[in-house]
Parts: structure tokens; sequence; C-alpha cells
């Protein structure tokens, strides 16, 4: 039996559900999408005028439901930047989202979890394309075709805060969405069946095509030894302990990693100030995962958004750097959840990988 995991649920990932709610052999799916339905939508996507002000995830959730009662559903509203990585490891990643910081994510989250993932995009009035990836060593990932403008024009789009950022709709019609949806879908079923051999499959490839004209493209790609991810898959290590509840000192006593370890979570800077992007107004957060501020947190009294300035950021945090009172912070104080992989790193650069779970510290 396998899980799928769909990241996005506008006018691909609404038609591709359906598809895969009628899959033999689903036992999860995992559906992730930060927004709710608007009226806009009823045109392009697979829902009706009920669903309108509606979570998109509960939308689709409902629907898988009803064609499926036996697949188990896990809707979950967020940004897939915000997910722990956990709740997001399955047999298959599918993005079905509509900008690069997105897919980037969804690259990372494959990688780590050692997962394949198929991309799908469309280009209206008629372009289609869909791209499949497995991890390995000498495996071509999504940032192999990144060129050094790729990651410039990722700066300057998402600065800081790519979640207040607004992608334009696509204006692609629903036969678009429903076509890309499809050739996901046959090549989900080749996954989930062990049929991946690259003359049967997209693994490594990329498939463009143009509806107007029905010209097909098929290109095959390989490992760019000078891409900037390091291609690393994670051996995640699942500790009973620590829990979400331990604090920073109980972490960094309950895993061995030297005399002096930091701590990471990937994708997600500490920070201790935030700045308005409006007024220039300061604001304290003590020490908190970035993305897991809340939205208090991340609105000024004027009504403009944070951002963490670079100068108060930090990919990881270093015991030796720490206070007392900060060592006492649980994780959960600083927005680590169940479900986040936190990496351990010692004074040489070896790393572990925890699960975080569920639970009580372990003096209590």
């Amino acid at each position: 039996m396998s899980t799928v995991t769909i990241v996005g649920l506008g006018n691909i990932g609404s038609a591709l559900v359906m598809l895969v709610a009628r899959m033999r052999g689903i036992l999860r799916l995992t559906l992730v999408d930060p927004d709710v339905c608007v009226e806009s939508n009823v045109v392009n996507q697979a829902i009706d005028a009920a669903a309108v002000g509606r979570p998109k995830v509960e939308v689709q959730a409902a629907a898988i439901r009803a064609i499926n009662p036996q697949i188990r559903v896990e809707a979950i509203k967020a940004r897939v930047e915000n997910v722990p990585l956990a709740r997001l490891d399955s047999s298959v990643l599918v993005s079905c989202v509509d900008n690069r910081t997105a897919r980037q994510a969804i690259n990372r989250i494959a990688w780590r979890c050692g997962k394949p993932w198929i991309d799908a995009a469309v280009d209206a009035p008629s372009l289609v394309r869909v791209n499949v990836y497995v991890p390995g060593e000498s495996a071509p990932c999504l940032e192999c075709s990144f060129d050094d403008r790729t990651y410039e024009l990722l700066e300057q789009e998402y600065p800081c805060d790519a979640g207040n950022i607004q992608v334009p709709a696509t204006g692609a019609p629903a036969e678009l969405g429903t076509l890309a949806a499809a050739f996901q879908a046959c090549e989900i079923r080749k996954i989930v069946e062990g049929d991946v051999a690259a003359d049967v499959s997209l693994v490594s490839a990329q498939l463009m095509l143009d509806t107007q004209t029905y010209a097909r493209h098929l290109c095959r790609f390989e490992r760019n030894e000078q891409c900037r991810f390091d291609h690393e898959s994670w051996q995640v290590e699942a500790f009973a302990q620590p829990s979400q509840e331990t604090t920073l000192a109980e972490m960094f006593d309950a895993v061995d990693g030297g005399s002096d370890p930091a701590i990471s979570l990937e994708g997600q800077p500490f920070v201790v100030y935030v700045d308005c992007i409006a007024c220039g107004r300061r604001a304290h957060v003590g020490l908190s995962l970035y993305g897991r501020l809340s939205d208090s947190d991340r609105t000024c009294d004027c009504g403009g958004r944070m951002f963490a300035p670079g100068f108060f950021s930090s990919a990881s945090i270093r015991r030796s750097e720490l206070s007392r009172p900060h060592l006492g912070l649980r994780l959960t104080d600083l927005g680590i959840r169940s479900g986040d992989v936190v990496s351990v790193t010692d004074e040489s650069g070896g790393a572990r990988h925890i699960e975080i779970k569920e639970g009580q510290p372990p003096n209590e």
C-alpha cells in the first residue's frame, strides 16, 4: 500500500486528487495548501460554488472521502515550507504549485526523505510541463537546472518573507490543469507499481506538450556537478525523546553532539527581532523560528508586515552562544513541532537528524 502527498490544490492539484482517489493501493493522501477557495477558482478548478470561502484542503479532503472512504486523508492548511518534514514523507510527493520557492522546498524535502517527486506546471493558453525526480547520488534534482540568475530572481521575488508574496494567477483553463494532472497520475501509478525504467517513465526527464499544435518535446537530464544543493538523503532517527516539550538543554544532553553542538531546522532560520517593512518598528520575539511566528507577531501595530532582518537571524543556534534562560526554553517555545526533523551538528560538521515526537520531557 502506498502514500501520496499532494502540494498545491489549484488548477492542477484539484483535478489530480480526483484521479488519485480512484487509484487502487493508495492508503493515505496528504494534502497541503495554505489558501481558501475564491469565486474565480470555480471556472478553472475542480470545485463548485459551495466551496467558496472554505480552505482548499478541506474541500478536496471531503471530495476524496466521498469517492473512497477507505483512504486516510490528512489536510494541512499551510505553506509547504512550514510543514514538519515527517508529515510530508510518503511514497511519492507531487508538486502542483505555481512558484519556484515552493518547488525548491519540495525538491529539498523529497531528497531529505529519499522519495520521488513529480512536478507539473501549465502556461496559458496551451502549454503543459511534467518532470519526475528520483533522489540518488548521481540523479539530477530541480536545482541542477538553476543558474546564478535563477537564484538572484528567487532572492528578489521573495525577499525575507516569501509568505507575503501573492503569486499572479496562471489564468489556465480547467482542461489544461486536468491534462497536467492526468500526466502526473500516470507517473504516480508507475512509481507506486515500481515501473520506473527510463524508457517507460519520466524519471530524470521533462515532458512539454503544446495543446494547440500537439507538438511534444521530451528532454532527459543529468546531474549537474556544480549544483548548489547537496543532494543528500537523510537517515532520520526516530527518538521517543527528545519531544517537543523537551528544553533546549535537555535536547543537547539527550543527543550526543560533542562538547558544543548546534541545532537547526532546515529552511527555518531562528530570529530574535523582526522589523516592520512599512514603518520600520523593531519588535523582540525572543528566540523563535521565523516561519513559525504567529500572525500577530508577523503584523505590526501599523498594519505592516514584519520581516526578519538578516543581522538578527541565524540558520542554527550553538549551545555555547545561548544564555541560561534560552537553554530553559522548550522546543515548542521555539516553534519546533512534532514531526519536525532537527539536525544536531558537532564541531567537526557531522550531523544527526532527529525526528521530534509528541510526549513529555525526560524528567517528568
